[in-house]
């Protein structure tokens, strides 16, 4: 998360800087879904979701009776964190450090009102009470590669973790 795929600047977007790591990523992320079919990304998605099941029942029996997040769990706290419509007072919540982060969300959420950005949340994994999971980041102008993401089981709720929330907020101009 060290380089940004957007900036939003007055609902305008920009795209202010990217790493080679991150262009190369995204030329390789482009061209492989280029060239890939509907069929083989299902069985892709399959398989990942089989391992990730597979790991969460052995973590489970490991530590007690908590379970790994699903990735579309996961994706929805950063769907609504980048979602205009969902109030602040909700985006505080999902987040750690939530009121401690509400001006730098609020600023989030006032740039993000005209513009779309989207989540692919794959590849689930549990430690404890931290969920770890690779994200990849789409913008109308373009993709970036997945990078490990974390979230915290706090009060029995999975919220973006302070380093994962910030590194978002980064991206929209509104850093920690």
């Amino acid at each position: 998360m060290d380089s940004a795929l957007f900036c939003v600047t007055k609902g305008s977007a920009l795209i202010i800087r990217k790493s080679a790591i991150a262009a190369g990523a995204i030329v390789v992320a482009l061209g492989m879904s280029a060239c890939s079919s509907d069929e083989s990304s299902d069985a892709a998605d399959t398989s990942s979701a089989a391992s990730t099941s597979e790991s969460a029942n052995e973590h489970e029996s490991e530590h007690g009776d908590l379970a790994a997040p699903s990735a579309d769990e996961l994706r929805a706290t950063l769907d609504a964190l980048a979602d205009p419509q969902t109030p602040v007072d909700e985006k505080v919540t999902l987040v750690e450090k939530g009121d401690e982060r509400r001006p730098n969300i609020e600023t989030m959420t006032n740039a993000m009102e005209h513009y779309q950005v989207g989540f692919e949340v794959t590849n689930v994994r549990l430690d404890g009470t931290t969920a770890t999971a690779d994200v990849a980041v789409t913008s109308p102008h373009g993709a970036a590669g997945a990078t490990p993401w974390t979230w915290e089981h706090v009060d029995g709720t999975w919220k973006v973790s302070d380093e994962s929330t910030c590194g978002l907020l980064g991206m929209a101009t509104a850093p920690c």
